[in-house]
């Protein structure tokens, strides 16, 4: 379990736009050492930027919760600068703008790959030693949309929706920790 004066370390997925990059600045302005993943650190700029503004550090590692290897790679890497990860913020995601009558199920499978299935494998990553602690925190973002159907946005709604059920699922299995 991490000493009381060590900086808790947070990882927030997407962390290059939107509220991934938001959450990303306020966590390192709260005294977090702050992994903030990001596609291409190529792409990265206005993050960096922004932090540098603030007089706080993201520490970047390219990850892409797509793919297996990726996120295996990623939180190795991880695990490897900070030793740990207390907190994961699981943002990144995509949109999926479509009605159910004319999206392919490939549409449907990509949308809940990304935005389901990534937030799964990056939890996995992390799961076996927050619970070896019985200390960690997860957040799954996820919308108004896994709550409430909106218009012509099938893909979406149906990944966000089952990501909120997912997230009362982990938080039933990991109660006793």
């Amino acid at each position: 379990m991490p000493r009381m004066s060590e900086s808790p370390v947070s990882v927030v997925t997407g962390a290059n736009s939107g509220i991934g990059r938001a959450t990303a600045l306020h966590l390192a302005g709260a005294g977090h050492q702050v992994y903030g993943t990001v596609r291409s650190i190529e792409r990265a700029d206005k993050l960096l930027a922004e932090a540098d503004e603030l007089g706080v550090t993201v520490a970047l590692v390219e990850l892409d919760i797509a793919a297996d290897d990726s996120v295996s790679a990623g939180f190795a890497e991880i695990g490897e600068r900070a030793g740990r990860v207390d907190h994961l913020i699981n943002n990144a995601g995509v949109g999926g703008n479509g009605v159910v009558e004319e999206t392919s199920t490939a549409r449907l499978l990509e949308v809940m790959d990304i935005d389901l299935c990534g937030a799964v494998r990056c939890t996995q990553q992390v799961l076996p030693q927050m619970r070896e602690r019985c200390a960690g925190t997860i957040v799954n973002v996820t919308s108004v949309a896994g709550r409430l159907a909106a218009i012509a946005q099938a893909p979406y709604v149906a990944a966000k929706w089952a990501l909120e059920g997912i997230s009362e699922q982990l938080a039933i299995e990991v109660a006793p920790f």
